[in-house]
C-alpha cells in the first residue's frame, strides 16, 4: 500500500465513479482501477461493492476508507510540520492574556495559525498582568495582550503595539439600586454603598489612591470574574471592564453609574506585548503584523 493509492481510494469512495475520479486526479481511468485492484489484494478482501450504476463502499471498504483518511491526514500533517520546522516555523506558539482583557481579541490571530501554520500547536493563558509581561521577558510566552502603561518598560525590554480601548465602567446591580431607592449619582451616595475593590493592583493603578473614596466597606477581589458575580449578586457597586458587563448590563442585571469625571483618568489601551530581545518565529510573527 502506498499513500497515493490511499489517495485514489478515497476519492473513488466520494465520487462513486472510476473516470470521474481519474479526470479529478488528472489519472487515467486504468490507473485508477489498478490502484483499487492492488489495494484490495493487499488487503485481501473487496473494498467496492461494482454491481450498481455507482460504486458503493462495502461494509470492510467503510472500516478501511476510515483508517485510510487518518493516514493521509497524518502524513499531510508530518509534511507540513517537516516544511515548517525545515524553514525555522515554530512548533509551539505560547499566547498569554490578561484577564481583564477581551480574550476575542485573539480570535483571527487562531484562525490564520490553523490555516496557515497547522502544524503549530498554540497554547492560551490567561494570566495576570504582570505574570504575562514576566513571561514575555522570561521567554516562556511569545506574545501577550495587556493594559498597558509606560511604567511597566522597566519590568523588561518590551515592543508593544496598541490594539484596543480598554474601557472600563462603573456598575451596580439592578437589585442594589432598588433597595437603594435610586441609581447612585454622585460620589457621597458610592460611600453609603459597600465597594467591590479589584485588588489586582498590578494593572498599574491603586484605585484607592485614584477614587479617594473612603467608602463604609471595601470588598477586595483579586480575579475580575469573581468580581463581576459578586457585582451580579449585589454585594456592592464596582469598576469593571466593559466588555466583561455589557451583556449583563444589556440584560438589566447590571446597571450603569454616570458620574461625570468620575473614571477618566483610568483611561488606557490594550497592548500586544513581545520582547525586543528576541526574534519571533513565522507563525507568531504572522500574529504581530496581523494587529500593526
Amino acid at each position: 500500500m502506498n499513500l497515493s493509492h490511499l489517495k485514489m481510494l478515497i476519492t473513488v469512495a466520494e465520487l462513486g465513479s472510476l473516470q470521474k475520479s481519474a479526470d479529478h486526479l488528472s489519472r487515467t481511468q486504468s490507473a485508477v482501477s489498478m490502484a483499487l485492484k492492488k489495494l484490495e489484494d493487499s488487503a485481501g478482501f473487496a473494498l467496492f461493492n461494482r454491481s450498481g450504476y455507482r460504486l458503493q463502499l462495502t461494509e470492510q471498504g467503510q472500516h478501511f476508507l476510515r483508517q485510510a483518511e487518518e493516514v493521509v491526514r497524518q502524513q499531510e500533517r508530518l509534511q507540513s510540520l517537516t516544511e515548517q520546522l525545515k524553514y525555522g516555523a515554530e512548533p509551539l506558539l505560547t499566547l498569554c492574556y490578561d484577564h481583564t482583557c477581551d480574550s476575542k481579541l485573539w480570535l483571527p490571530s487562531i484562525e490564520h495559525i490553523q490555516q496557515h501554520y497547522p502544524a503549530t500547536e498554540v497554547h492560551i493563558d490567561g494570566e495576570s498582568q504582570m505574570r504575562a509581561l514576566k513571561r514575555i521577558d522570561n521567554g516562556s510566552a511569545d506574545l501577550a495582550l495587556c493594559p498597558w502603561l509606560p511604567l511597566f518598560r522597566q519590568y523588561g525590554d518590551f515592543e508593544t503595539l496598541p490594539v484596543a480601548p480598554f474601557e472600563l465602567t462603573v456598575a451596580i446591580a439592578s437589585s442594589l439600586v432598588d433597595d437603594f431607592e435610586r441609581i447612585p449619582s454622585s460620589r457621597q451616595d458610592l460611600l453609603e454603598l459597600p465597594m467591590l475593590v479589584p485588588q489586582n493592583l498590578e494593572i498599574g493603578i491603586n484605585l484607592d489612591a485614584v477614587l479617594r473614596l473612603p467608602s463604609q466597606q471595601r470588598i477586595r477581589v483579586n480575579e475580575v470574574n469573581t468580581q463581576f458575580e459578586l457585582l451580579k449578586a449585589g454585594f456592592g457597586w464596582g469598576i469593571i471592564p466593559k466588555h466583561i458587563a455589557h451583556n449583563a448590563i444589556k440584560q438589566g442585571k447590571l446597571v450603569e453609574i454616570t458620574i461625570p469625571g468620575f473614571i477618566q483618568q483610568l483611561s488606557l489601551e490594550i497592548h500586544l506585548v513581545r520582547s525586543a530581545n528576541r526574534t519571533l518565529g513565522p507563525a507568531a510573527n504572522a500574529i504581530w503584523e496581523s494587529f500593526a
